[in-house]
């Protein structure tokens, strides 16, 4: 196989050699944001915590590494196949769409700004947070493509990091690799934490995960506004591409 057809794809509607890495980089932004959302990595903690840390960690994972993959996979290839009958129309509306998020972003910001918890307060608990140790396998694989998808946070992001990939012209090798360097990256909170468990042994890695679930609850409001803050900036600049 040649080596070059994973990494470049020629964009037949421009005539244009197109690489696959600025592609990818064009959405890591995104795929950062899903992968630094507190309530998902707080639950991962709390699953590595559980009776079967690695057998639990591995359920909630592949419901997230299966959710993310079909998720943005449809979103590439629904935009892949608009960008084919109207290639200006189609970048026209990721641009629209990229403003439109984040100026939603900054909206949510501005929100959980004023609804930060008083100095001394402590944050809530999610409800769910209570919930997931008690899971089942099963229930696991479920909870971890929700918390991939059923995010007012995700969802956005998703579609963003999908339609910029769906309208970048790369061949159908190259998509299928930019997907799933987008999956890894967004994914690397949830398999970091399970390959450390699995490496150093549950009882070496519970005052950790212990340390790390009591810094999350305790900043939850803070990471989220950061966050907001950071992908709204990203995302409008990128959607301010509409004005060229």
């Amino acid at each position: 196989m040649n080596v070059t057809a994973t990494v470049v794809g020629r964009d037949a509607r421009q005539g244009r050699v197109i690489s696959l890495w600025p592609v990818v980089g064009a959405v890591l932004p995104q795929a950062m944001a899903i992968a630094l959302s507190p309530v998902p990595v707080i639950c991962i903690v709390l699953v590595l915590m559980s009776d079967r840390p690695v057998r639990a960690g591995l359920s909630f994972a592949v419901g997230w590494l299966g959710a993310l993959t079909i998720a943005i996979g449809l979103v590439v290839w629904l935009t892949d196949e608009v960008a084919d009958d109207n290639d200006k129309v189609a970048r026209d509306g990721v641009d629209v769409f990229q403003l439109a998020v984040g100026v939603l972003f900054a909206v949510l910001a501005v929100r959980y700004w004023r609804k930060r918890p008083a100095p001394g307060t402590p944050a809530p608990r999610p409800a769910i947070v209570d919930r997931v140790p008690l899971l089942s396998p099963p229930a696991l694989v479920v909870t971890g493509a929700a918390a991939a998808l059923a995010n007012l946070k995700n969802l956005p992001l998703i579609l963003s990091a999908g339609s910029q990939l769906g309208t970048a012209g790369l061949s159908s090798g190259s998509l299928i690799g930019a997907v799933a360097i987008t999956v890894a990256v967004a994914s690397f909170s949830v398999l970091g934490p399970l390959a450390a468990v699995a490496v150093t042994g549950p009882e070496r890695s519970a005052r950790a995960l212990k340390s790390l679930e009591a810094w999350l609850l305790a900043n939850l409001n803070t990471i989220t506004i950061v966050v907001l803050t950071i992908l709204a900036t990203v995302l409008i600049g990128q959607g301010l591409d509409l004005f060229r």
